[in-house]
């Protein structure tokens, strides 16, 4: 009885050793690595990939109609409360629509947006002429359509236009 136990236990001990070496891809593939990445990145528009990170060239698009009508059930056209926020690094952004309020509030101040580096998302656009005339009220800007409705649970707002950076919320 005393054998079955200590050939276990050796046994144990053996496949201990036995085991090969854990190889842990880290964020830049090495040679060992490459292959794998490789396969599992396919080549974009019949062009190679680099195999560094990219950052999505977002202007390159030239119709956004596949993306709209853009609706977000959470907002609407209004007045807000301004209030402070605390959230350090934060680069500024606004949420806009295309209604009346917000294209008068876009043009009045669209060179301050500017000078700020703030980026806007357009939140209810119908179609490309609405935002196309979104775009003409700040031109210079970066405006891209997208559905604000988390953006609105987090920061518990209902309404835009909405300026957001990292030490407030206002209009």
């Amino acid at each position: 009885m005393k054998r079955i136990p200590s050939v276990c236990y050796c046994i144990l001990l053996l496949a201990l050793f036995a085991q090969p070496e854990l190889t842990v891809a880290e964020d830049q593939p090495s040679d060992f690595t490459r292959p794998h990445f490789q396969v599992s990145r396919p080549p974009i528009n019949n062009k190679t990939q680099p195999d560094r990170a990219m950052h999505a060239d977002l202007s390159t698009f030239a119709d956004e109609a596949w993306i709209l009508p853009v609706r977000s059930s959470h907002l609407s056209p209004g007045q807000i409360t301004s209030r402070a926020l605390s959230m350090p690094g934060l680069r500024p952004f606004f949420l806009i629509g295309d209604d009346s309020q917000s294209l008068t509030w876009l043009r009045q101040r669209a060179a301050e947006l500017q000078e700020m580096g703030a980026a806007g998302l357009a939140v209810e656009v119908a179609d490309n002429e609405a935002l196309a005339r979104i775009r003409a009220a700040a031109p210079g800007i970066t405006i891209l359509p997208v559905n604000g409705n988390d953006i609105a649970i987090r920061l518990q707002i209902e309404h835009y236009p909405v300026l957001i950076t990292a030490t407030s919320l206002e209009q």
